[in-house]
């Protein structure tokens, strides 16, 4: 019978000098281990925000950087339109003397552009340059010239009619118009004006861009030009 009675005690357990019931250890160690668990959970949680941080701070630099490039490349862009805004305005000031709105002065990306009007230029089919034109044509060359430009495109433009006058020696048409009224402009410029020929590139583009839509006569009298392209170096 004492035998028995012992058995049917609860079990006890031995820990760090003191006895403790069976369940209450079980107890404990199933805190502990899950209390392990956690920390390490926390740790993994710790490191993967450690890891959060240095992306996000690197994502920072980068923006950083990123906006200081933009700043610069702003601070660039605004001296750059300074600079194409001045040649544009040197330009127009050179052509004062002319009146009657047939050249006009327009701010490109790369420069600005002399638009010509061909009723200036030329008498209807010819490749001749009338007088007013190549007063107009002396001071665009001075202005090359004084400013150095080495890079400037002559487009010669048409409308879409067919060439009537002189139609025999323009087999191909308004194309061959256009581009030997663009190499009368060089020849001028080049000769008279003294501007180095090696400055130059001509094209032409015949009916091909227009500047204005419709068949009237107000649109082709503006398609029908000559377009002198000048790049104005960067100075930075």
């Amino acid at each position: 019978m004492r035998m028995s009675r012992i058995v049917a005690l609860a079990p006890l357990v031995v820990a760090a000098g003191c006895v403790v019931p069976r369940s209450q250890y079980d107890r404990l160690q199933t805190e502990y281990h899950a209390e392990n668990q956690a920390r390490r959970q926390l740790e993994d949680e710790v490191q993967r925000r450690d890891g959060d941080m240095t992306d996000l701070r690197s994502q920072l630099r980068s923006r950083e950087s990123a906006y200081s490039a933009l700043e610069q490349d702003a601070a660039q862009s605004k001296e750059r339109i300074a600079e194409l805004q001045s040649a544009l305005t040197a330009a127009q000031k050179q052509l004062e003397p002319l009146s009657g709105g047939d050249v006009e002065v327009l701010r490109t990306r790369e420069g600005f552009v002399y638009r010509i009007a061909d009723q200036l230029l030329f008498d209807p089919g010819s490749t001749e340059i009338r007088e007013g034109g190549r007063k107009a044509l002396l001071l665009i060359a001075k202005e090359i010239v004084e400013k150095g430009y080495k890079a400037v495109q002559i487009d010669g433009h048409t409308d879409s009619d067919p060439v009537v006058k002189n139609r025999d020696r323009f087999k191909l048409g308004n194309y061959e118009l256009a581009i030997e009224r663009a190499l009368s402009v060089f020849a001028v410029l080049t000769k008279d004006g003294k501007v180095p020929e090696t400055v130059f590139s001509i094209a032409g583009y015949g009916p091909s861009r227009p500047v204005a839509s419709g068949t009237t006569d107000v649109a082709k009298a503006k398609n029908r030009r000559v377009e002198i392209h000048v790049a104005v170096p960067n100075k930075g």
